[in-house]
């Protein structure tokens, strides 16, 4: 089965390719937040690159979300889309549990809690925590958006942690203050959203429950927009 991979929350885009459980192709953008320009070439690079169409395809994995709220949107858009068009399943992946697969590749986050977490402005984080057991992923701390004091209290109980996502480059210094100790960051070549994993656990979530019609992948916010919490305030007052 070939699956696509797409990849849009963070700030650079990716996307990856799969026969089965064998990645053949994988494009990772370079430019920040442009992801509605670099998308669909990048799709178009990755699946021509390996001498396939858009035909050969069988399943769409989107991550979506939390993360950039127009990240989101273009990601699970464009997913939808190829669905509709190629009439293949979608399945929609976590981008924070797709994140703590990263740490698989990296031997200080085996037996710790693996904690990705994503900048979600004024001290505030969308994070999980997740434990790797025999290549698998266990929540141990439910995905939400927290204070940044607040995710961090409720990963005090575990000895060591291990910290990924762009949260870890806004709020360091913060982070080491309030948790001097036990506290290891993840290298960069993993720290960010990346499509290979939502191809992973994209795979998985289709083995496990099927996949879903264009029309029933939702985005993942985890909390309403700026814009809109100003609007909703503005009508409260009258």
């Amino acid at each position: 089965m070939y699956v696509l991979a797409i990849e849009t929350t963070g700030a650079y885009a990716s996307v990856a390719l799969m026969k089965d459980d064998k990645l053949i192709g994988h494009v990772s953008g370079n430019d920040r937040f442009s992801h509605l320009q670099n998308l669909m070439p990048q799709v178009e690079t990755v699946v021509k690159g390996n001498g396939l169409s858009l035909g050969d395809i069988e399943l769409i994995a989107v991550s979506n979300g939390p993360g950039s709220f127009t990240g989101i949107r273009i990601g699970v858009s464009s997913a939808r889309a190829l669905s509709q068009v190629l009439g293949i399943p979608c399945v929609a992946v976590s981008s924070l549990e797709a994140l703590a697969l990263r740490a698989e590749k990296d031997a200080k986050a085996q037996g710790v809690l693996i904690c990705p977490m994503l900048d979600a402005r004024r001290s505030q984080v969308y994070a999980g925590g997740y434990v790797l057991e025999s290549g698998s992923l266990k929540e141990a701390i439910k995905a939400g958006p927290y204070m940044l004091d607040e995710f961090l209290e409720a990963a005090s109980e575990y000895e060591k942690v291990f910290l990924m996502g762009d949260a870890v480059d806004t709020y360091g210094e913060k982070i080491r203050t309030i948790r001097p100790n036990g506290t290891e960051t993840c290298s960069l070549d993993i720290r960010y959203q990346d499509a290979v994993t939502v191809a992973i656990l994209g795979i998985k979530i289709f083995g496990e429950k099927g996949g879903l019609s264009y029309n029933e992948v939702e985005p993942e916010y985890m909390r309403i927009a700026e814009a809109e919490r100003k609007l909703r305030e503005k009508q409260q007052r009258g």
